[in-house]
């Protein structure tokens, strides 16, 4: 009933161990050069098209990518689960993550959305511990504390310009995001990487279909080249973290994931002409240091 035991874990050489943190760690460098990518695109394109139909349009990529390629590397069986319950709770936080975080960057500068959301990385370390046993010590909670004053400078309480339902939106795509990461790596145990790509994408694809009829708007080429090369950039994107989670510990991967700040300060002044405050930029320096530090903590962590 319960399927057959386990062998007892054994200890993996150091060597070895380091090497296949390097890999995680290059997986995840290049999904946040992606995601950022995807992201300047999502905010140029949602001014004039629903967020659903990008994600429809981005799906509709990804699915038939996917399939295929569970079925090269594992035939038929690559696309059977013993778990569908478990890939429709990820699908959820999935799209509750990107339906947010894609709300709140077409109302707010990309790199102050991105800022509030580097957050998550913070909120790993704290759900890691909770749900994967991957307990913060006393240095790395003073440092989750500190990312969070930085969140408030980012998103500055006290001014009279913020805009509160973006600023709301990106911190609830955070906490999604970063049940979505535990989540995903809880299930690489048993499942691979590209079978909960493909059911993630399957599932959006399924209720952006529902929703076309009402939200569609016919794009021009241009745009609609501008849809596929945002749908190409998500497909690395998600490809390469997902691996990056596979491969290294959640806290690696999130300390990482800040170079995506510097990707979208670029975009942003490339293509929307956004110069961050100085506030932004030292609530940024908080949450990023915050972040260096989990991860310099942990590396000191003894045995």
């Amino acid at each position: 009933e319960h399927g057959p035991k386990r062998p007892l874990p054994q200890k993996v050489p150091m060597n070895k161990l380091q090497r296949t943190y390097w890999i995680g760690g290059a997986f995840t460098l290049i999904g946040a050069f992606f995601f950022s990518l995807q992201d300047a695109l999502v905010k140029w394109l949602s001014s004039d098209y629903a967020l659903l139909q990008l994600l429809l349009v981005r799906s509709s990529i990804m699915v038939p990518t996917f399939a295929l390629i569970c079925l090269a590397r594992w035939g038929r069986q690559g696309l059977v689960t013993h778990r569908p319950g478990a890939h429709l709770l990820r699908a959820g936080f999935n799209l509750i993550a990107f339906l947010s975080y894609y709300y709140a960057i077409s109302r707010m500068p990309l790199v102050d959305a991105l800022s509030i959301a580097s957050a998550y990385p913070l909120i790993l370390t704290l759900l890691s511990g909770l749900v994967l046993a991957e307990v913060p010590n006393a240095r790395q909670i003073m440092a989750i504390l500190a990312g969070f004053v930085g969140v408030l400078f980012i998103i500055q309480p006290t001014g009279d310009e913020v805009d509160w339902i973006g600023a709301s939106a990106a911190l609830f795509g955070c906490l999604s995001f970063a049940a979505l990461a535990v989540y995903t790596r809880h299930l690489s145990k048993t499942e691979s990487s590209e079978l909960m790509l493909l059911t993630g994408a399957g599932c959006i694809l399924i209720l952006s279909l529902l929703s076309a009829p009402f939200i569609w708007s016919q794009p021009s080429f241009d745009d609609l080249i501008l849809m596929l090369g945002l749908s190409v950039a998500a497909l690395f994107g998600q490809y390469a973290l997902t691996n990056g989670f596979r491969y290294a510990p959640v806290y690696l991967v999130g300390a990482l994931e800040y170079t995506a700040l510097v990707w979208a300060a670029i975009w942003g002044y490339l293509l929307f002409h956004d110069v961050p405050t100085v506030v932004v930029m030292i609530g940024a320096a908080i949450v990023v240091s915050s972040g260096l530090a989990v991860v310099l903590s942990e590396r000191n962590k003894p045995g």
